[in-house]
C-alpha cells in the first residue's frame, strides 16, 4: 500500500498524522465500448488525442474499456485529455484486493484492426506518455509496454516492441517507433498498450496522449505536431469556490467573481498566430461574447518548448459581471464555450472547451472528482472546513463523499460538527451529531441531514471529530487547492492541512425547506415498521417512485419501481443490519436509514 504520512510534533510529545491514501476504488465513467459488428479495418492515418467532449473512448478506434479518459490526472499534457492505465479493472475496482505489494498485468488499450497492406511509405507510431501525473508513481517493476499483433499460421500473436519501467513524475515524453517488419504489413494489424501495476487499487498511473499511426512522408511528420490545444478544463469563474449558492453569489457578485479567467493553451510546433473567443449561454441562449469588440482576440503563442503553456496575461481574459441577472430565485447555470482559431491543418477537436458554472444550494471547493483519500488517525482529532456566507441562511445538510476503500469504516461513528468563527480559525462548537461513514460509488455524495436547524451568519466551519484512531478517508480532490480553508486539530492547536487539495465536503443551505432535509422527508414519506423483519410499508408523496437499497458499503442490493402512493417492499432477502433506502420521484430525492432484524 502506498500511503503518504506527514508528522507534526508538539511540545507535549503528542503528534498528529494527516494521511493521504491511494484509492482502492475509483468512481469513473468507464468506457464500456459497444463492439461494432462487421467493421472494416481502419484506414491510415490512425489518430486519437482523447480530447473528445463526451469523455468516452472512440469505439471506431478502440476495443477495450479498462483504461479511462480523464482531464484531472495528467500534468501539462500535449493536448487536453488523456487515457490512463492503472491497477483498477473496467468497473473501477481493484483487480485483486488481496495482492498489495506485487505487480501483475492490469489494464490494456487495444486498437481495432488497421489495414497496413497497401502502405508504400515507411510507417511510424508516435505517442506521448507520462508516469504518475497527480496520481501514484509506478515503481521499477510497474512498467508500461507496447505490443504489435501479427498472424502466425492463422493464429494471432503479440510481440513486445517497446517498454518503459516505472519512474516518478516526469514531463510527457514523445516516443516514435518505425514499423519495418513485413509481418506487420497486413490488413488486420493491431497494437496495444498494457501496464504492470499493483493490482490492489488505484496505483501506478501511466497517462497516454496523442497516439498516431501514419505513413512517414517527410521528417516534419514526427517532429512537428502542428497543433494548438487547450491544456486543462476551464477554471471556475469564482475566486474562492468551485460552486456556491446563487443567492450568496448575487448578493456579493463583485467580491465573489474572478476579475479574469486563466485559460492555458499549448502550441505544439504549430503557427504562432492564434485567435481566442468565448461565448456564454443561459438556457441555450447566447447572453455574452468575449471580446467585446470583434469576433476574436488574436495572440502570439510561441512553442511549448520555448515558453511552456501560454497564459493570457496582457491583458487578461475579462469577465462581464453584468450578465449574471438570472431570474431564478434559488439557482442558475451558465455555460462557457471557449474557442481557439488556428490554422486549417490544426486538429480542431481540442480547440473547443465547454464549462458549466453552476449555482445551486451548496458551497464546494472541489471539482467533484477524487484523486485520493484523506484522513486523520488520532482519536479525538478535529477537522474543520471554512465557509463564508454573504447573508443569513439556514444550514440544512452536509454532503460528504466517502470513497470505497480496502478497509470499510462504516461501523465506526464520527461526530459531525459545526463551529463558529474565532478570528479566522474554528471557534465554539455550534452543533454535533453522531453519524457513520456511508461509502458510495460514482463520486456520489451522501447527505447527512441535520437533527436541528439553525441560522448562520458570516464565517462558519463544518467537519468532524474522530471517535477512534481509524482513518475515515473522505474524498480528496488534488486539482483544486483549498488548504487555507482546511483546518485540523490534534493537540489543542488548529493548523492548516499540509496536503495541497480540497476535501470533498459540501454544506447545503437554504432559507426554505429542501428535499434532503430530515424532518421534511419524515413529514412527506412514512416508513413503518423500522426496524423491520419481513417488509417495510411506505406511504409516499408521489405515485411514481424509483427505489434503491444500499448497504453500508454503498453497494446497490435492490433497485425497483413502485407506481403507487401506498406500497410495501419485501425485506426477507436482506441480511440483518443497517441499510439506506433512496427514493427518487418528481418531488425530489429522499433517504432513510432502515434496520433489518
Amino acid at each position: 500500500m502506498r500511503i503518504f504520512i506527514i508528522f507534526l510534533f508538539f511540545s507535549n510529545f503528542v503528534y498528529s498524522q494527516e494521511i493521504q491514501s491511494d484509492l482502492n476504488y475509483s468512481a469513473r465513467d468507464y468506457n464500456h465500448l459497444l463492439k461494432i459488428s462487421n467493421q472494416l479495418p481502419i484506414s491510415l492515418p490512425f489518430f486519437d488525442d482523447f480530447s473528445n467532449k463526451s469523455m468516452t473512448l472512440n469505439n471506431l478506434l478502440w476495443q477495450d474499456h479498462s483504461s479511462f479518459l480523464n482531464r484531472t490526472y495528467p500534468i501539462n499534457p500535449p493536448t487536453i485529455g488523456v487515457v490512463t492505465l492503472d491497477g483498477l479493472d473496467s468497473n473501477g475496482f481493484a483487480y485483486n484486493i488481496n495482492i498489495s505489494n506485487s505487480s501483475g498485468l492490469a489494464d490494456k488499450l487495444t486498437s481495432n484492426p488497421i489495414d497496413l497492406s497497401n502502405s508504400t511509405n515507411p510507417l511510424y507510431l508516435m505517442f506521448y506518455y507520462q508516469p504518475q501525473g497527480v496520481g501514484d508513481n509506478p515503481q521499477i517493476e510497474d512498467s508500461l509496454i507496447l505490443e504489435f499483433a501479427y498472424d502466425s499460421l492463422g493464429t494471432e500473436k503479440w510481440e513486445r516492441v517497446w517498454s518503459k519501467e516505472g519512474t516518478p513524475l516526469i514531463d510527457f515524453q514523445k516516443t516514435i517507433l518505425m514499423i519495418n517488419d513485413n509481418k506487420f504489413f497486413t490488413d488486420n494489424f493491431k497494437f496495444r498498450f498494457r501496464n504492470y501495476a499493483t493490482l490492489s487499487g488505484n496505483f501506478d498511473h501511466w497517462h497516454l496522449d496523442y497516439i498516431k499511426l501514419a505513413e512517414l512522408v517527410n521528417a516534419s511528420d514526427t517532429f512537428q505536431l502542428n497543433d494548438v490545444s487547450f491544456v486543462f478544463d476551464s477554471p471556475s469563474i469564482l475566486k474562492r469556490y468551485s460552486q456556491m449558492p446563487w443567492v450568496h453569489f448575487k448578493d456579493n457578485i463583485n467580491d465573489e467573481i474572478n476579475d479574469s479567467l486563466n485559460i492555458l493553451i499549448r502550441n505544439n510546433k504549430a503557427s504562432v498566430n492564434v485567435d481566442y473567443q468565448y461565448n456564454v449561454y443561459e438556457d441555450n441562449l447566447l447572453i455574452d461574447h468575449y471580446p467585446n469588440l470583434g469576433i476574436s482576440r488574436n495572440v502570439t503563442v510561441l512553442d511549448y518548448d520555448s515558453i511552456g503553456n501560454y497564459s493570457f496575461s496582457n491583458p487578461p481574459i475579462s469577465i462581464n459581471n453584468n450578465i449574471f441577472i438570472s431570474v431564478f430565485n434559488d439557482s442558475a447555470e451558465y455555460t462557457f464555450e471557449h474557442i481557439l482559431g488556428t490554422g486549417i491543418d490544426d486538429y480542431k477537436e481540442n480547440d473547443t472547451l465547454l464549462f458549466n458554472q453552476q449555482f445551486f444550494s451548496h458551497f464546494s471547493y472541489d471539482d467533484g472528482t477524487a484523486e485520493s483519500a484523506y484522513g486523520i488517525n488520532v482519536s479525538g482529532a478535529l477537522a474543520a472546513y471554512q465557509f463564508k456566507l454573504n447573508r443569513p441562511d439556514t444550514l440544512r445538510s452536509i454532503q460528504i463523499y466517502f470513497p470505497q476503500m480496502l478497509d470499510s469504516v462504516n461501523n465506526i461513528p464520527f461526530d459531525l460538527t459545526i463551529w463558529s468563527d474565532n478570528n479566522g480559525t474554528p471557534g465554539d462548537i455550534i452543533h454535533q451529531q453522531i453519524e457513520y461513514p456511508v461509502h458510495t460509488s460514482n463520486q456520489r455524495y451522501f447527505s447527512y441531514n441535520l437533527d436541528s436547524l439553525f441560522q448562520l451568519l458570516g464565517t462558519f466551519y463544518v467537519g468532524w471529530q474522530q471517535t477512534s484512531d481509524d482513518l475515515l478517508n473522505i474524498g480528496f480532490d488534488r486539482n483544486n487547492s483549498a488548504n487555507q480553508y482546511m483546518f485540523y486539530n490534534v493537540a489543542g492547536t488548529w493548523n492548516n492541512s499540509s496536503f495541497p487539495g480540497s476535501w470533498m465536503i459540501r454544506p447545503v443551505l437554504s432559507m426554505s425547506n429542501i428535499v434532503l432535509h430530515h424532518e421534511f422527508i419524515k413529514n412527506k414519506i412514512s416508513f413503518y415498521p423500522n426496524p423491520a423483519k419481513e417488509k417495510i410499508n411506505i406511504i409516499s408523496n408521489s405515485v411514481n417512485n424509483n427505489l434503491v437499497v444500499y448497504d453500508l458499503n454503498g453497494r446497490v442490493v435492490a433497485d425497483f419501481f413502485k407506481s403507487s402512493i401506498n406500497f410495501a417492499i419485501n425485506c426477507e432477502f436482506l441480511n440483518s443490519g443497517i441499510y439506506f433506502l433512496r427514493i427518487n420521484n418528481e418531488l425530489g430525492v429522499f433517504h432513510e436509514k432502515i434496520i433489518i432484524k
